[in-house]
């Protein structure tokens, strides 16, 4: 095998420089269409002199986004089980994800994921892990470029994945800690060359051009965030790649930053940093295709109904607009005629030189009376191809007269989400998975959890790594919280018919019991008080007693044994 050269700063520049230009022309064919996503779903339309004249929006793609949402908004629910069946290191891992969860307000996050899926077709979550800990945001879908031979399923197999677009302040970056010395003095050195002036500028227009779609929803560039004092702006880059190592002679992932697609200011090992080699990275697409990364979204299939909707809604509101002018042509050959206006009032006397019928006559606007009915068909067919259909959005269909055909139609709209409810869940077990192994390589031997006890204060608890850290490690479950309450209402009903077999059996009694009252929000003290009532009940019947509350002579349900037999 030849050996490979180790790669120098400039010719990792290089590799990287290419990288991303690959990158970006593999994805910013998706650009135009994302933006007109966007602006349709803020209800903000571009006007031009032949089509759409008027400033008018229908609303399709914000109501098809929200309904669709809102039938996968539950909140995600994670139950933690520990492979060698620790039950004590599960209770503790658990309360350590639930606080981690509640800290960093999971459940917007994944509303924004879930939104970016509806609105692009991908979404990014990026994993890191600061002084608070374990933190993970929702990254702006611009700002995520990736491999373009990356399998659409397995983010694990991509070359690079690149984070761009972090705006900083060059005072900012001196200050950190977290670049190199020598990175921020050729930085300096850089910026007061010519070369580096006009790339200033350049960062400044690209920082304009990342606030463009904020410009189009009617915010002032005013209310941007500014850099004070003149401060310049630097275009930051975190690039995540694989460089072949000498001395392993393996390839390495390592965690290169750089400002202006210039100048390196660190470069780690993505091991070193975060103690991991999986890409902290979590992405998932509701409409997967086996060679397009970028595939296409929800909000795809609204675009041009949307658009050609408003086309009709605002050639029909012109047409209304002019009707309502009330103009009219009149002949110019007249000799001495000398077109006037008047005030309308009611019952107000118009001269006219003559018969009106010979010397003016109306401008005759035809009406668009069959617009109307042409959005409707248009609307049906947008909510046939995203299955928000008007029931879904809350709206009565047009033909449906049965209780039994509303409920097919429900139930088709939500074969239609089932899959997007899959691929969200299959993404949020890779981010479980990710998040355990960055907290257990960067969480230190010792900290604190919160109880509330039985008297409603709170109580800490010192809890040590060995405390929850597991050789054989964690296996994640993801379910919905609607999900969750139907799988437990299922196995109540199946806990039922298992009774009704075997009604004397009191174990089976106690065990159902006990689950059933998992699902009701009670305190400790209520399910101990609930528990000790049907102890009590089902020992009476030994006795020859009725139940408590049971009238007398009527057999008790639970009695263990055949009437009559003592």
């Amino acid at each position: 095998m030849d050996k490979q050269p180790q790669i120098t700063t400039n010719d990792l520049m290089f590799k990287l420089k290419n990288e991303k230009d690959s990158a970006v022309k593999f994805v910013e064919r998706k650009y135009l269409d994302w933006t007109e996503n966007y602006e349709l779903y803020r209800n903000k339309v571009k006007t031009n002199r032949l089509t759409q004249r008027q400033a008018v929006n229908i609303p399709l793609m914000k109501e098809t986004i929200k309904t669709i949402l809102a039938k996968v908004d539950d909140i995600t629910i994670v139950d933690w089980r520990e492979l060698s069946g620790d039950q004590e290191k599960e209770l503790i891992f658990q309360e350590i994800w639930n606080r981690d969860m509640d800290r960093i307000n999971i459940h917007e996050i994944d509303i924004q994921d879930t939104k970016t899926v509806l609105m692009y077709g991908r979404a990014f979550q990026k994993l890191n892990f600061d002084d608070d800990g374990f933190c993970v945001k929702a990254l702006d879908i611009y700002d995520v470029i990736i491999d373009p031979m990356v399998d659409p399923v397995d983010i694990e197999t991509a070359r690079f994945v690149i984070h761009r677009n972090i705006f900083r302040s060059l005072r900012e970056i001196l200050a950190s800690d977290r670049y190199t010395e020598v990175g921020k003095k050729a930085l300096r050195m850089y910026l007061t060359s010519p070369d580096g002036i006009i790339l200033s500028s350049e960062n400044e227009e690209e920082w304009k051009k990342k606030q463009d779609r904020l410009k189009s929803m009617g915010v002032n560039e005013a209310d941007f965030p500014t850099f004070a004092g003149g401060d310049t702006v630097i275009n930051l880059t975190e690039h995540y790649t694989e460089v072949w190592n000498t001395k392993t002679k393996e390839f390495e992932r390592r965690v290169v930053c750089y400002a202006n697609d210039t100048i390196e200011l660190s470069n780690h090992t993505l091991e070193e940093l975060l103690g991991v080699t999986f890409w902290p990275f979590v992405t998932w697409a509701e409409d997967i295709e086996t060679q397009d990364f970028w595939s296409d979204s929800v909000a795809d299939l609204i675009r041009t109904p949307n658009k050609v909707l408003n086309i009709w809604f605002s050639q029909m509101v012109e047409n209304r607009t002019l009707r309502n002018f009330q103009m009219h042509w009149y002949d110019a050959t007249v000799e001495g005629y000398q077109p006037q206006t008047y005030e309308p009032g009611p019952g107000r006397m118009l001269p006219a030189p003559g018969d009106p019928n010979k010397t003016i006559m109306p401008v005759a606007v035809d009406g668009l009376d069959e617009t109307m009915n042409a959005i409707n068909f248009l609307t049906s067919i947008a909510e046939r191809a995203s299955g928000a259909t008007a029931i879904e959005k809350g709206q009565a269909e047009q033909g449906v007269q049965t209780l039994g055909e509303v409920q097919i139609l429900v139930g088709k709209a939500n074969e239609r989400s089932a899959t997007l409810m899959k691929l969200r869940r299959r993404a949020k077990e890779e981010f479980a998975m990710k998040y355990y192994q960055i907290v257990a390589a960067n969480y230190s031997s010792k900290m604190t959890l919160y109880k509330r006890g039985r008297d409603e204060k709170m109580w800490p608890k010192a809890v040590y790594k060995s405390d929850w850290q597991s050789k054989q490690g964690y296996e994640a479950t993801v379910l919905s919280s609607s999900e969750q309450e139907q799988e437990s209402t299922k196995e109540i009903q199946k806990f039922q018919f298992v009774i009704q077999q075997s009604p004397n059996n009191i174990p089976l009694r106690k065990i159902a019991l006990a689950r059933e009252l998992n699902i009701l929000k009670l305190s400790p003290e209520e399910i101990k008080s609930i528990q000790n009532f049907e102890e009590q009940a089902m020992q009476q019947p030994q006795l020859g007693q009725p139940m408590p509350g049971q009238p007398q002579g009527q057999p008790s349900p639970l009695q263990t044994s055949p009437v009559g037999v003592t």
